[in-house]
């Protein structure tokens, strides 16, 4: 299978991008600013939670901001990722698979660090940033060496 049969269509960038500053326009209002719209106070399930006592497999009221902003954070990186350019071909099929394998060291220095450097919540903390560090890094490197590979 060709990777070019597994990638997006690229009209759904500009929905990437949408998506990726709202969930970032999200984050600065609910901890720059402290918004927590009522609206988001609902009532959802979980399969487990820990807040002052810990619960599984029941109903509780979460205010929902960071989860959205999460959700549309990552949804916006995954369509990023995972659209086509203007003119696929072979060498940036290439490409790609070169960046996953850079991603993929960088991902694990990031994992090791976090082992070594951050305890308790600290690491759970890392552990959730590692959600969206691993679009950014793919992102990145892979730039980086579409923009190194047309200057050659």
């Amino acid at each position: 299978m060709k990777i070019n049969n597994l990638l997006l269509s690229k009209r759904y960038k500009p929905l990437g991008i949408v998506l990726l500053l709202l969930g970032f326009v999200l984050l600065i209002l609910r901890y720059q600013f402290n918004y927590k719209p009522d609206f988001l106070n609902l009532k959802v399930f979980a399969f487990y939670t820990y807040y002052i006592e810990s619960k599984s497999f029941t109903v509780v009221t979460n205010q929902m901001i960071e989860e959205l902003a999460a959700i549309f954070m990552l949804s916006g990186l995954f369509l990023l990722a995972f659209t086509k350019e203007k003119e696929e071909s072979e060498d940036l099929n290439a490409l790609r698979l070169k960046a996953f394998m850079v991603t993929a060291y960088v991902n694990l220095i990031y994992l090791f660090l976090s082992l070594i450097l951050f305890f308790g919540f600290g690491f759970v903390g890392a552990l959730t940033l590692f959600m969206g560090v691993w679009l950014i890094a793919y992102l990145l490197v892979f730039r980086y060496l579409l923009l190194r590979n047309r200057q050659v």
